[in-house]
């Protein structure tokens, strides 16, 4: 793992990784332990991170050739129980009647899941997903091989369990018989003696197959692992099958995205019949700026890199068409954050104090990927401006690839890489003024706006391109805030009063 690959919680929920997250379908408790230990793979951890890869392309294919068999796999996967506490009282402790049942029933599952598993040809070439036989623990819990539904220890585990247990059936058959009197009370003394000795018998043999158990321990834990590396890599490869993802390259100083993806924005304007327009640029070491006018989409654009960035460095498949990631040895988003206000801070404090903790892990050496959404827009423009060009100026030279998204003018003057949102198509005057459709509709994902405001946005929508296009790095800024407003409604007075300034 990196020395700074994390994200909060709050983090993954803004830009969408949990959404991601949610996606996938994994069905068995050691899936789910599995993908929630993973974390980011670092620059030390590259080999691991294409085997994580390669069993994700694996099953993916064999979900095309073989996916009937690969799904029957998935249903086995289904019945596997989370026994890690059982495994783990087992090494020093007698394990109980249900523990025992419970290892049982899982040995009979990952047996079955195992024979499964070999008969696939995708089985093969999976690395780090072995299955090994159970048949010693199985001969500990189950040495008749009677497979039974419940669990019960034979006569013939113990003389002592034998007897006790032949006293108690005389016992009962002799009750039978007996209505009342000292006799049937000598009789019950005698069943309680021989279920006492019985209940003392099996906590005897109890101890020496949790005894006995102890070395098949190992295998067991083998055999639960690869049913979680399984189920994870298999529910990696389903979200890949289903939303068209593909394995992003991994290694070098560059990122790159060509018809990248954000699925949760996606799900969003598929909603109200839009399709989402893929972004693709290429980040070098140094500063790439991203200009373009408020609402024009730098934003989406910005998380739209960052979740693809941290998806593929979880092993995950990506939402583009092509892709290359470096193993970057940390990841520093500044962007706002709700526990700033909780410590005093304005937005603009909370960045600048953001900012200082990523310039002080850039000495710590090792490549870091910063990612900065409207830096400095937390004070005024002059200032804002200033302050965002002297920023890209500073991380030029560093060790880092930045992705900093702003309106200010002149930002880009340093950057290695300027792109801009294209922003709204030519619009005529009459587009622009055109009263609001009195088709009011329904309220499609926009709040509490009033009917003529939502349809002032989705004229917006229909004219706004939010491709990306590189541009001269000293490129002004699209100046469309007018042209917004005026699409929004705001009076006229307001608007020639700001043209005349």
């Amino acid at each position: 793992m990196g020395k700074t690959m994390e994200l909060s919680f709050g983090q993954k929920e803004e830009l969408g990784y949990k959404y991601v997250w949610d996606l996938l379908e994994p069905v068995c408790p050691y899936g789910v332990k599995r993908l929630n230990s993973e974390g980011f793979y670092g620059p030390d951890q590259r080999e691991e991170l294409e085997k994580e890869q390669d069993n994700v392309g694996f099953l993916l294919e064999a979900l095309q050739s073989d996916g009937f068999r690969l799904l029957a796999l998935r249903e086995s996967l289904q019945g596997l129980k989370d026994l890690s506490g059982s495994f783990l009282r087992c090494e020093s402790e007698t394990l109980s009647e249900v523990e025992l049942f419970e290892l049982t029933a899982l040995c009979r599952r990952l047996e079955a899941l195992r024979q499964k598993a070999e008969a696939l040809p995708v089985s093969q070439k999976l690395t780090d997903i072995r299955f090994v036989p159970l048949d010693g623990a199985l001969k500990v819990l189950d040495p008749s091989g009677g497979a039974r539904p419940s669990f019960y220890v034979e006569d013939a585990r113990s003389e002592a369990l034998r007897a006790a247990r032949e006293a108690k059936r005389s016992a009962e058959l002799a009750l039978r018989t007996t209505a009342s009197g000292p006799e049937r009370e000598h009789l019950l003394a005698g069943r309680q003696e021989a279920a006492k000795a019985e209940e003392e018998a099996l906590c005897a043999i109890y101890k020496e197959m949790s005894e006995a158990l102890r070395p098949h321990l190992p295998a067991l834990r083998e055999n639960t692992a690869a049913a979680g590396r399984l189920d994870a890599c298999l529910a990696k490869a389903m979200l890949a099958r289903r939303f068209g993802c593909v394995r992003p390259g991994i290694g070098g100083e560059e990122l790159i995205l060509r018809d990248a993806v954000h699925p949760l924005v996606a799900a969003a304007l598929e909603e109200r019949k839009r399709a989402f327009t893929p972004i693709s640029l290429s980040m070098p070491k140094g500063v790439t700026v991203l200009t373009g006018a408020n609402m024009g989409g730098k934003s989406v654009a910005v998380k739209t890199v960052v979740l693809n960035l941290a998806l593929a460095l979880s092993g995950f498949f990506v939402f583009a068409k092509a892709a290359k990631v470096p193993l970057f040895d940390r990841l520093e988003l500044i962007n706002k954050d709700l526990s700033d206000a909780a410590r005093g801070l304005s937005s603009f404090g909370g960045e600048i104090l953001r900012f200082n903790e990523a310039a002080e892990h850039l000495k710590e050496g090792g490549l870091s990927f910063i990612a900065m959404d409207e830096f400095a827009r937390g004070t005024n423009a002059r200032e804002g401006a200033a302050i965002a060009r002297g920023t890209v100026k500073y991380l030029s030279d560093k060790n880092a690839v930045t992705l900093l998204a702003t309106h200010y003018d002149g930002a880009a003057q340093f950057a290695a890489k300027h792109y801009q949102v294209k922003g709204l198509k030519k619009l005529s005057s009459a587009e622009i003024s055109s009263p609001a459709s009195e088709n009011h509709g329904e309220n499609q994902g926009y709040g509490s706006f009033p009917a003529h405001g939502l349809d002032a946005l989705r004229r917006i929508e229909n004219a706004m391109d939010y491709g990306l296009i590189p541009v001269e790095t000293e490129a002004a800024c699209p100046q469309d805030a007018l042209t917004i407003s005026r699409l929004l409604g705001l009076p006229e007075e307001i608007l020639a009063e700001a043209e005349n300034m």
